[in-house]
């Protein structure tokens, strides 16, 4: 049976935050996710003037996505995630005012289900990740917010029949900057390739592909579902 986070907790996981941009540091992180999650936040260490790194930001995105494959390994070996008919789908979009120690903004959960309760708190932490947009996104004017500079992103991600997909859109101030952007991300992902990587990481480098359509720019990264019982495998690492 699907069932749909409380709204006020799913909130207030998302905007316990720092500033939009830089929400989601991107310092190395290593977490050891229980059944019940308490989540330590330190976001507001950075200053609200500095950006990530393209490098960096991208490198926590696959990291996470790593960790998250992990957090999965572990549910399914405890027999609380079915790999051959458990699905989840967790869907959100953010607007947040780039204003110093800013903690607050708009977030629209559109959708957050999964056939697995087991599952939730892997979910809440893997999207808590996204809600900045790994700091790739621009300042851009508002008319929601006055004319006040948002960061804009989205993202979606889920697992059905076929595939475990993830989607980061972000939103840059031209489509200059989209396509600048773009080539950063495919230069930094090549960068990041190689036979030394762990099968898991390298499966998922080669799994991510960027595209830009006029001022925004998607992250994508999709695994055929077929794959998955190889790589939450132990030896995957």
């Amino acid at each position: 049976m699907f069932f749909l986070a409380t709204l006020g907790v799913y909130l207030g996981l998302l905007v316990a935050g720092a500033s939009p941009v830089l929400g989601h540091a991107a310092t190395a992180r290593n977490f050891d996710l229980r059944d019940e999650i308490e989540f330590a936040d330190d976001l507001d260490k950075k200053p609200d003037d500095e950006r990530s790194p393209v490098t960096a930001s991208l490198q926590i995105y696959l990291e996470d996505i790593d960790y998250f494959l992990s957090s999965l390994a572990r549910l399914h070996k405890q027999g609380r995630f079915d790999l051959r008919k458990d699905t989840f789908e967790v869907v959100q979009s953010s607007f947040l005012p780039c204003i110093d120690s800013n903690k607050a903004g708009s977030y629209t959960p559109v959708r957050f289900q999964s056939t697995s309760q087991f599952t939730r708190p892997a979910l809440e932490y893997f999207s808590r990740g996204m809600v900045y947009g790994y700091s790739l996104g621009d300042c851009v004017p508002s008319f929601a917010f006055d004319g006040i500079a948002v960061a804009e992103s989205k993202y979606d991600f889920h697992l059905d029949d076929k595939a475990f997909t993830i989607n980061v859109a972000v939103k840059k101030n031209s489509p200059q900057n989209a396509l600048k952007l773009l080539a950063e991300l495919d230069s930094t992902l090549r960068l990041f390739s190689g036979t030394q990587n762990p099968k898991r990481f390298q499966k998922i480098i080669d799994g991510t592909r960027f595209r830009a359509e006029i001022d925004q720019v998607f992250v994508l990264t999709c695994l055929p579902r077929g794959s998955l019982e190889t790589l939450l495998a132990a030896d995957a690492k």
